[in-house]
């Protein structure tokens, strides 16, 4: 049976150099007051110094010193910062915990940062006695260790390899190596006085059991925070999602604010947790401007019977339009978070769905999503080069990680990235006049480059695998061909030398079927498609 301890004792079980796996999932899923009790120590004693962090997504709440100076960096992750704390990161994505971030990209701590599907799946091969993960997500992107090998700088480099190329029947595979935790922090809702966990309130079905059961059968120590202790036998058996015999010792929060279901609210919302469904909560109409433009060019790609998944940032607008526009019959939304169905939320409240249909388990998503499962994905795009590879990783020599993009975008069978043309400062000011575009003044930066900084999706990779790719932006469509991209629209009221070739860093294969873009996706109301 577990030990029912202080937050002092149970973080006192994380020794130097030890690897700690944290769970939970940007906005949820924290096991905050252990990270806050971890950082506390290490304020008073120095200890434990030069830990590895292993995480799928990590827990925070993306924000930067400047958004809040007085507060700075203080969720999730962001509170093991301190100096000589973390020596290594791996993770899947470190766009949550900004703190960490600008750690490994000033080479402060070593960052190793894999797909989010191969991260989560490395939970499970530990938990199993394997060495570690076979697949084929990363190939030809920087995980691929012909480019960086996850290694995103000087100190990984200097640490040695963790994933390496193999081949199987004359077909080229990754081999992830697996590892040996030594303690994980958890979070769930409820324990009984017998020890056992559910996570009947939490928002995602998380990788709580892999991390468990990864630590539990590498000798490690599993250590959980709840928000109550309730009576033995009170909770539903379905409900339990860690048995006592899993889990070495339990923590009540004493602080309300660290047991939130996530960053955005302090009160519970059923219907993120799957307990309810709420009548109402329509998808807001948006305005008429370059995102929602961009979302309808988007939407003229939908049909019935679909498995879609929308990206965050300009993605998140398709599902708006297609509900003003009806189109939504037959489409199911799935998110790497794990819901199917229901209204994917945006900024603080993702990657939460409202409404779900189902809410399955993060590994069992992405293995899903790995086998094909997806028909059609929406994602963003921040730099675009000439063979049609996608940087959304790495900007001014940081790199964040690509999170489930990469599991996302390889293994769907069509693939649209979108994003406004060219982006910087001063923003770029575009007049949509109801019949085309009026383009005042462009924005500093092309998007559309001659290199990416970072492969985060490849073009090469895709032309092999033969899927069907296209980017989207207010101005211009391309699609990807085995000899580059290929512009195939042009917005009405542009002038393609000046607006479009100008304004790229190559020249791209222009269609000799070269047609204007839809002239309804310019106009006020209704497109009626």
């Amino acid at each position: 049976m577990p030990k029912f301890v202080s937050l002092e004792e149970a973080v006192s079980h994380v020794k130097n150099n030890d690897m700690l796996v944290v769970g939970g999932f940007g906005s949820y899923g924290s096991p905050e007051e252990l990270l806050e009790g971890l950082a506390t120590r290490y304020e008073a004693q120095s200890q434990p110094k030069d830990i590895t962090v292993v995480c799928g997504i990590t827990p925070g709440d993306k924000l930067e010193v400047a958004d809040e100076p007085a507060r700075g960096y203080n969720l999730g992750v962001n509170r093991l910062r301190a100096e000589g704390l973390i020596s290594t990161i791996r993770c899947g994505n470190l766009t949550d915990a900004r703190a960490i971030a600008y750690a490994v990209g000033d080479n402060k701590v070593a960052g190793y940062l894999p797909p989010m599907g191969v991260m989560v799946n490395l939970f499970r091969a530990v938990a199993g006695g394997r060495p570690g993960l076979i697949t084929k997500v990363g190939l030809g992107t920087f995980c691929d260790p012909r480019n960086e090998g996850c290694a995103v700088n000087e100190k990984a480099r200097a640490q040695g390899a963790i994933v390496r190329l193999m081949e199987i029947d004359g077909e080229e595979y990754l081999f992830y190596n697996g590892f040996k935790p030594n303690v994980c922090f958890l979070r769930g809702t409820y324990a009984d006085e017998d020890g056992n966990i559910s996570m009947k309130h939490e928002g995602l079905h998380g990788t709580e059991l892999e991390i468990a059961i990864a630590t539990r059968n590498s000798g490690g120590i599993v250590i959980v925070q709840v928000q109550e202790i309730v009576r033995r036998g009170t909770l539903s058996t379905k409900d339990i999602r860690l048995h006592e015999k899993f889990v070495d010792f339990i923590v009540k929060a004493e602080n309300p604010v660290n047991s939130r279901q996530c960053y955005a609210t302090m009160s519970y919302r059923p219907e993120l947790s799957g307990e309810v469904k709420l009548a109402g909560g329509g998808v807001k109409k948006l305005p008429l401007n370059l995102r929602k433009l961009v979302a309808r060019r988007a939407a003229l790609e939908l049909k019935p019977d679909l498995i879609i998944n929308f990206g965050s940032g300009m993605p998140s607008g398709i599902g708006s339009v297609a509900a003003e526009e009806g189109l939504g019959h037959g489409m199911t939304a799935s998110v790497e978070s794990g819901p199917m169905g229901g209204q994917v939320q945006e900024g603080l409240s993702f990657p939460g769905v409202a409404n779900a249909d189902a809410i399955f388990a993060q590994t069992d998503t992405l293995d899903m999503y790995d086998g094909g499962l997806l028909d059609i994905a929406f994602l963003g795009a921040a730099e675009i080069d000439e063979k049609g590879n996608v940087n959304v990783s790495k900007f001014a020599g940081r790199c964040i990680g690509a999170g489930g993009f990469i599991d996302i975008s390889q293994n769907t069978k069509k693939v649209y990235f979108m994003g406004n043309f060219t982006a910087g400062k001063p923003k770029p000011e575009i007049e949509i006049t109801g019949d085309g575009l009026n383009i005042i003044q462009d924005g500093s930066e092309m998007k559309y480059v001659k290199k990416v900084q970072q492969i985060t999706f490849s073009g090469e990779y895709a032309v092999k695998s033969g899927q069907e790719i296209m980017y989207l932006s207010e101005r211009a469509v391309f699609k990807l061909t085995p000899d580059g991209l290929m512009l195939v629209e042009i917005a009405p009221g542009v002038d393609l030398q000046k607006d479009i070739l100008d304004k790229m860093e190559f020249t791209p294969l222009v269609s000799p079927k070269l047609k204007l873009m839809d002239a309804r996706l310019f106009r006020e109301g209704l497109m009626g498609v």
